[in-house]
């Protein structure tokens, strides 16, 4: 035989190989996936664990002091690290507006409405979540985690609209790599309501 066509029928056996190693590694991946997903307990976020702490002066309109601690936990039950685990959390702030000074005029002149604010955002890196083992993790807020600026003014707050007087929302984003980084996956939990004191 020729060089030039063992060195082809090499490259197409390393091909085959490369192509057979890349489809078992996606398919290993698509299992894992259905493994982790379908199995409630393999994520497991308790909002009744959290610890939530808002100091808002009702008075004075000024937030003094904020902070909240979420823990929850992550079992890989598949057959790949988890690697670059990351949350990315954002809290809204939604209450219901009025100008004392100019009487009703928001949204429209006349028309009472309500205002959403983002108040925190954060993004953490949790790292790798080995196979076979759970992950528990707590994801912290601090009060210079905290858009102090965005809380609203008291005079822009109709305080006579039953309570609550404010409701929080949470955004949250799900990144990490999988199946040897051949998969990134993202997920997004958009709008979920956040009860606080």
């Amino acid at each position: 035989m020729r060089t030039s066509r063992v060195f082809r029928m090499l490259f197409r056996i390393f091909i085959a190989l490369l192509t057979l190693s890349v489809t078992i590694v996606s398919i290993l991946g698509g299992i894992s996936a259905v493994t982790i997903l379908t199995n409630q307990d393999n994520i497991g976020i308790n909002p009744s664990n959290a610890d939530f702490n808002i100091n808002y002066n009702y008075t004075s309109g000024v937030l003094l002091d904020a902070n909240f601690t979420q823990p929850f936990n992550i079992t890989n039950a598949g057959f790949f690290d988890i690697e670059n685990f990351h949350l990315h959390v954002e809290l809204a702030l939604n209450y219901s507006h009025i100008n004392y000074t100019r009487g009703v005029d928001y949204p429209t002149p006349g028309v009472n409405g309500t205002r959403t604010v983002k108040i925190f955002e954060k993004s953490q890196n949790f790292g790798n979540v080995l196979k076979g083992s759970t992950g528990k993790f707590n994801f912290t807020g601090l009060f210079s985690d905290f858009l102090t600026g965005n809380f609203p003014n008291i005079t822009d707050i109709d305080i006579f609209k039953p309570p609550p007087l404010f409701e929080f929302y949470a955004n949250f984003t799900i990144n990490l790599d999988y199946s040897l980084g051949m998969h990134s996956v993202t997920i997004n939990v958009r709008n979920l309501n956040v009860d606080w004191p």
